[in-house]
Parts: C-alpha cells; sequence; structure tokens
C-alpha cells in the first residue's frame, strides 16, 4: 500500500519526492491571495490596504484549513502506522464534518457581520468600503474552502501528494484567467474591482471541489469515506485539534500580528503606506517560505508514521535533512529582504513613497527572517508526534506578551522606521520560550547530540 512507503522508503527520496508536488501546491495554494494583489495594485494604495486589512481574516481561514489538515494528516499516518485503517477511514471522514461545520460558520459571518468585521482593523471610510466587500464574499465562499482543503489533506496523509498538487494547479490557472476579467471588466464582463478579485477566489476553488469529490469517493482514496465514519467521534475530534491547534495559532498569530500592527499604524500620517507595507510583507513571506512549508506537509506524516511504529531513527534522519534545507531557504530569503526590497515592492505598486518607505521598513522586519524556517520544522516535529502544545506557549509569549507592547511603545516613542523593529525583538523572545520548552523532548530524541557532534565536525 502507498502508506507503507513512510515507513519504509529511504528518508532523503521519499521527502523530496513528498515535497516536491507538495511545493507546487503550496504556490499554487498561495497564488489566490498574491495574484488578487497584484492586479488589484493596479487599482491604487488605498485597494492595496484594504486587501491587507482582509490579510488576516484570510490568513484565520487559512489557519483552520491547514490545522485542520496537519491534525488529521498526522493522526491518519500515526493510525495506518500502526495498522489501524478502519480508524483512519473514521478520521478521515470525521475531517469532512469538520470542514463543513467551519465552512457554515464563516458563511454566517460573511453573510450577516462582514462589515463589523472588517471595521474592528480600520476606520478610513473608503478602505473600510473596498475591504468590506472583498471580505463579505471571501467569508460567505469559504464553505468551498474549507471541504476542498479537507479533501486534499486526506489524500496527503497516506502519502498522496501528486493529485492535489493537479486539482490545486487547475484551480490557480483558472483563477489567475478570472482575476483581470472580473477586476477590470474585460471580454464584456462588468468592472468589478477589488470585489472581482474575490469572486474569482471563491469560483476557481468551488469549481475545484467536484473533482475531489470523486476521488475521495473512489478506489484511489485508500481511507474511504463512509457514512458510519461522518458521525463525529471526540477521541478523533480531540487528537485532530490537538495537532492541528500550533497550525492554527501560528496563522492566528500572523493574522493578530498583521491586524494589530494595522491597528496601531492606522494613527500615523503615513497608515494607508505602512498598512499596505505591512500586507506585501507578508504576502511574499507567504510565498518565499513555501519549500519549507511544502517540506513540513511531507515532513510530518513521516514523523507521525513512524512515531506511531516506534521508529525514532527515521524521525531523527529525517529532521537533520529538513532543519538544513530550511535554514538555506530562510537564509537566501533573508538575503532578498535585505538587499533588493524595493525591487519586491515595485512588483504591487511603483509608487515612489510606498517603496522607500517599505523597503525601511523591509530592512528592520526581515532581521530574523534566516531562523524562522527551522522553527517551522521543530514544530511540525512536534505536532508530527502528537505534542504540539509546548509550541502554543511560545507563540502566545511572542504574540501578546512581547510584540504589540514593543510595537507600540516604539511607534510612540519614535515613528517610522525604528517601530518595525517590535518583529525582530519579539521573535527571539519566543525562539528563547519555545527552546526552553521543549528542551526535554529534543534532549529525549538526542538532538543536542547531534548538533554537538556537527559542531566536532566543523571544529576538526
Amino acid at each position: 500500500m502507498k502508506f507503507d512507503r513512510l515507513g519504509n522508503e529511504p528518508i532523503k527520496k521519499l521527502l523530496l519526492r513528498l515535497s516536491v508536488p507538495s511545493t507546487i501546491a503550496l504556490i499554487l495554494g498561495n497564488s489566490y491571495n498574491l495574484v488578487d494583489t497584484i492586479f488589484v495594485g493596479r487599482l491604487g494604495v488605498e485597494a492595496i490596504s484594504a486587501l491587507s486589512i482582509v490579510f488576516p481574516i484570510q490568513m484565520i481561514l487559512a489557519g483552520i484549513t491547514e490545522g485542520m489538515g496537519v491534525g488529521s494528516q498526522s493522526l491518519i499516518s500515526r493510525l495506518l502506522g500502526k495498522k489501524q485503517k478502519d480508524n483512519a477511514s473514521q478520521a478521515a471522514s470525521n475531517s469532512i464534518v469538520l470542514a463543513l461545520i467551519f465552512g457554515l460558520i464563516t458563511f454566517i459571518l460573511g453573510l450577516f457581520f462582514a462589515k463589523n468585521i472588517v471595521s474592528l482593523f480600520i476606520s478610513d471610510p473608503v478602505i473600510l468600503e473596498l475591504a468590506t466587500s472583498y471580505a463579505r464574499i471571501i467569508l460567505l465562499g469559504s464553505l468551498a474552502l474549507f471541504y476542498l482543503r479537507a479533501g486534499l489533506n486526506i489524500l496527503r496523509g497516506q502519502g498522496n501528494y501528486n493529485l492535489p498538487m493537479f486539482i490545486l494547479l487547475f484551480t490557480a490557472i483558472f483563477n489567475i484567467i478570472l482575476d483581470p476579467i472580473l477586476i477590470f471588466g474585460l471580454l464584456g464582463f462588468p468592472k468589478l474591482g477589488v470585489e472581482g478579485a474575490a469572486i474569482a477566489t471563491v469560483l476557481s476553488q468551488a469549481i475545484a471541489c467536484v473533482p475531489i469529490t470523486i476521488v475521495i469517493l473512489s478506489r484511489r482514496n485508500e481511507v474511504p469515506i463512509t457514512k458510519k465514519g461522518l458521525k463525529l467521534d471526540p477521541i478523533i475530534i480531540r487528537n485532530i485539534v490537538e495537532v492541528g491547534i500550533p497550525t492554527i495559532m501560528i496563522q492566528l498569530v500572523m493574522s493578530i500580528t498583521i491586524a494589530g500592527t494595522n491597528k496601531i499604524l492606522e494613527g500615523l500620517s503615513i497608515a494607508a503606506f505602512a498598512i499596505a507595507i505591512v500586507g506585501i510583507y507578508f504576502r511574499f513571506q507567504s510565498v518565499i517560505l513555501t519549500p519549507v512549508l511544502a517540506l513540513n506537509r511531507s515532513f510530518v506524516p513521516i514523523v507521525g508514521y513512524n512515531f506511531g511504529a516506534k521508529n525514532f531513527s527515521r524521525i531523527v534522519e529525517a529532521l537533520k535533512i529538513a532543519l538544513i534545507f530550511s535554514f538555506a531557504v530562510s537564509f537566501i530569503a533573508f538575503l532578498a529582504f535585505e538587499l533588493i526590497p524595493g525591487q519586491l515592492i515595485s512588483i504591487f505598486n511603483q509608487n515612489p513613497e510606498l517603496i522607500q518607505i517599505g523597503s525601511d521598513a523591509f530592512r528592520r522586519m526581515n532581521l530574523l527572517f534566516f531562523a524562522i524556517g527551522p522553527s517551522v520544522i521543530f514544530i511540525s516535529l512536534f505536532q508530527g508526534m502528537g505534542k504540539a502544545v509546548k509550541v502554543f506557549v511560545a507563540l502566545a509569549v511572542r504574540q501578546f506578551i512581547a510584540f504589540f507592547p514593543i510595537l507600540y511603545l516604539l511607534t510612540v516613542l519614535f515613528n517610522h522606521p525604528t517601530l518595525w523593529f517590535a518583529f525582530p525583538i519579539a521573535d527571539i523572545l519566543a525562539l528563547l520560550v519555545g527552546l526552553l520548552l521543549t528542551y526535554p523532548d529534543l534532549k529525549k530524541l538526542g538532538i543536542f547530540e547531534i548538533f554537538h557532534r556537527y559542531k566536532k565536525k566543523i571544529l576538526s
């Protein structure tokens, strides 16, 4: 069976084979928001700011889908590692029900509370109106997003990464085609502006739900969706949620970071530019980290399967490869943000003031970017083992105890560009807390001995 390769195939070959399609799939998945922003950027700085205001909401939605996906992937792979295929099938079925529940909740929020939600983050009437029109459509169409991602993650949990890649390729191409048509009113369609970008995204995801439904109900799905399995099992739900919470919290922390930052920056004289810069920076961050996040998707089921099978040596081998790769990607991104920030920003809009303000901000926010990739891998390690609660504590410290107070003080006392140093300062504190909390588990796995051996090899 396909899932057996998680415990038998050589680690390097397995990580490479699973990560390549996953990288492509993530690039395609992230393309919705990135492409929307590139096209909408032609409408002006206020339009970019509007999408930046909605970006935290979209990140929360993505965080829930990714968190539930990581949780179900980890659980399905661990159950398959224990040869409990029936339980894995029930976990897959429960994940579909969870997706539908979350989709219905967000639909109701979009129908009745879209403007109330957006007004929490911005008061400027022009930006508020643009952001509300975009957010309402995204929330109303979120049922398709949740269902689609649940189906894709069921396939990934059993080691099937190619099919999700092709489905996302189809949806991304469809979205790219629809964006300019609906935003600018081409081919006889009305000019819908930011609403056109939202409609293109939702429509492409809804259409992709058709092939994923066919696949998960077919024999190609090794953990079949059953009528009996659709009944929610509290133990399965708890397992999915416990493992998925850190991923959700990462996205939630990032969304709170962006939303709270936007709110603090709203009082600046350069508020529209600063808010646009925050949105652009995090969009670049999500794209640049795609290879690391893709590796994470293949890393989690490998850890989960081998942790269930008590094959710890394969976990350690996978961890070494993942850490080296993630650091390399993060360091290259660090150099790009430091050396060519102006060129990156000009992709979205060529306003000289936006580029100048953004370049200063990028160089300061980016100071610890090279550590982000390895941090993601360590979080994934604990998710794969089903022991990820400690990560949540470090994230909470980063956000609520460190970041906002520091950002507010730097904004009040020094203004732009000094205020952007709040990002690396908060990252340092979170890193120290995370290492302190996870030290016993890392020591038990023998991680520190590995680093010690590498240090001796380098020195010799």
